[in-house]
C-alpha cells in the first residue's frame, strides 16, 4: 500500500511539473493592461518580403539602432512614411513591452510587433489598409 501511494505522489509529482512548465511558455494574459493589444489584429510574416510587386528599399537608422527597411511599391518616396511609422511604434513600445501594437501614421494603421526570423528575430510593422506595405526594423 505505501509504495503504490509513493508511486501515486511522484506520478503527481511529475504532472505537475509538467502543467507548471508548459505554463511558463504561455504567452496569454489576463490583465486588464492587454486589453488594447488584444483587439490589435496580429501582422503576419507568412508573406514573402518584398511583397510581389514591391521592393525591399532601406530607409536608414531607426529605433534602437535598427535598420528601417520597407516593402513598397513607392521606391524611396516611401521612406518618410517608413521612418515615421518606425518612430511611432518606438514610442509605443516604451508604453507596452510584449505583444502587438496598433499605431496610425498619416491615416494609415498599422498593426506593429516581434516576430521570428531566421535566425534573429525582427520588428515588423503591416500597413492594415490595402497595400502590403511593411517596415522591418532588423539588425
Amino acid at each position: 500500500m505505501r509504495t503504490t501511494a509513493q508511486i501515486a505522489g511522484t506520478a503527481l509529482a511529475v504532472i505537475t511539473t509538467a502543467l507548471t512548465l508548459t505554463a511558463c511558455n504561455d504567452a496569454t494574459s489576463n490583465s486588464s493592461s492587454d486589453a488594447t493589444s488584444s483587439a490589435v489584429k496580429p501582422a503576419t510574416s507568412a508573406a514573402a518580403f518584398p511583397a510581389a510587386g514591391h521592393d525591399a528599399v532601406q530607409c536608414g537608422t531607426g529605433p534602437w539602432g535598427l535598420a528601417v527597411v520597407a516593402s513598397t511599391a513607392k521606391g524611396n518616396d516611401f521612406c518618410p512614411t517608413a521612418l515615421s511609422v518606425a518612430g511611432a511604434y518606438a514610442d509605443q513600445r516604451a508604453k507596452q513591452s510584449s505583444g502587438d501594437i496598433a499605431v496610425t501614421v498619416a491615416t494609415i494603421r498599422w498593426v506593429c510587433g516581434e516576430r521570428a526570423g531566421n535566425p534573429n528575430p525582427y520588428q515588423e510593422c503591416a500597413s492594415q489598409n490595402e497595400s502590403a506595405d511593411r517596415v522591418r526594423l532588423q539588425s
